[in-house]
């Protein structure tokens, strides 16, 4: 896929993710132990064969640009395109209201780039995708844009489509009741030339929205095409769906797709030392980074790099993100603690399955 530019939308500080993007970017989440979200769709590009990648960023995007670095890992540190870290730019000091505000704003880098096809793709998916049939399913259908879609469940936070011969009919943004259907999963495929022209129209009219202004308002007058995406994909658009594809990470069916096929998913490297585990441990149908100090009981949890687990702790259902400390004698079930939470000895922290308890960054309970 040398002839196609990739675009990853990285979204902003999500209401619905609580205290998990309001220091960072959906796309910069922690996810599976020792990942970010943008992990999976970079790589997704990459062993695609997409060597030109841009990502865009609206707010909130220090952690973002941390965790990329030059793009080394994806091997992506190259003279002739790479990756490209798109700052925010809007004139006269207006914030983004929309996707295609963004596009707009990276529209130099989209005239710059010699590619025939773009990839957008938003990044609040886990997943582990190859392109290449996307992009042959567009060529070979003569779509102007094609989507990727899968059967998973569809709430409020995203879009419903009807489709027939692989080709979508009908469109519903923000359904009222969740349900199981066929869902967008926020991936279009397109000519460079069609989208420039699109956000060109967009920004003349005053539209900033690419589900609205330019799939729904199109449908009957595009061939919008639709190519259906048969692996696992996790959409993370709130807080229960963080917390349930972070626990299916414990299904060996889930990892070995995401991790055991030849299609890799890369990361930064961090070098660290492997888990030490105490005469006093137990660890239980988990997933346990390296550099962790694990001491006490651990069952079904997603325990971070750097973690320390005291004797007489106990962690259940769980999420504990990189280098937090969980003392002695602490009971801690059904909770998401993000970066460097200190819980003191003794603590009693629970939630329940469709409600975990969030714990801010760098917290001290």
């Amino acid at each position: 896929m040398t002839d196609t530019v990739g675009i990853i939308m990285t979204g902003d500080n999500d209401a619905r993710l609580a205290e998990l993007t309001r220091v960072r970017s959906v796309a910069a989440l922690p996810v599976a132990g020792r990942y970010r979200l943008i992990d999976f769709t970079l790589s997704g590009m990459v062993n695609s064969g997409i060597s030109n990648v841009g990502v865009t960023t609206r707010s909130n995007y220090r952690s973002l640009m941390d965790h990329l670095g030059s793009g080394k890992e994806w091997d992506l540190n190259r003279k002739l395109y790479g990756l490209r870290i798109l700052p925010p730019y809007i004139q006269g000091g207006e914030q983004y209201r929309g996707d295609m505000d963004v596009l707009h704003g990276i529209k130099t880098f989209l005239e710059h780039s010699k590619q025939k096809y773009v990839l957008i793709a938003h990044g609040d998916i886990l997943y582990n995708p190859r392109f290449e049939a996307l992009q042959q399913a567009h060529i070979d259908s003569g779509a102007d844009i094609t989507v990727m879609y899968n059967y998973g469940l569809c709430n409020s936070c995203g879009a419903r489509i009807s489709v027939e011969n692989d080709r979508v009919t009908d469109i519903e943004a923000h359904p009222e009741r969740p349900e199981q259907c066929a869902r967008l999963l926020g991936i279009y495929f397109m000519e460079k030339e069609l989208l420039c022209r699109q956000i060109a129209y967009c920004y003349g009219r005053g539209l900033h929205d690419f589900l609205m202004d330019v799939l729904v308002r199109n449908i009957g007058k595009m061939n919008i095409g639709a190519f259906r995406y048969d692996g696992y994909a996790g959409k993370i658009d709130s807080v229960n769906a963080y917390y349930h594809c972070n626990m299916q990470m414990l299904d060996s069916s889930v990892r070995k797709e995401l991790f055991f096929n030849e299609n890799f998913i890369y990361t930064k490297v961090k070098d660290t030392v492997p888990t030490y585990y105490s005469d006093s441990a137990v660890v239980e149908d988990s997933v346990i980074a390296d550099g962790c100090r694990i001491e006490g009981r651990v069952e079904r949890s997603i325990i971070f790099r750097g973690v320390h687990i005291a004797k007489g702790a106990v962690v259940t259902n769980s999420i504990v993100m990189q280098n937090s400390v969980i003392q002695r004698d602490v009971a801690l079930d059904y909770a998401v603690l993000d970066k460097g939470v200190t819980v003191g000895q003794g603590k009693r922290i629970g939630g329940q399955e469709s409600f975990p308890v969030i714990i801010g960054k760098n917290v001290v309970v």
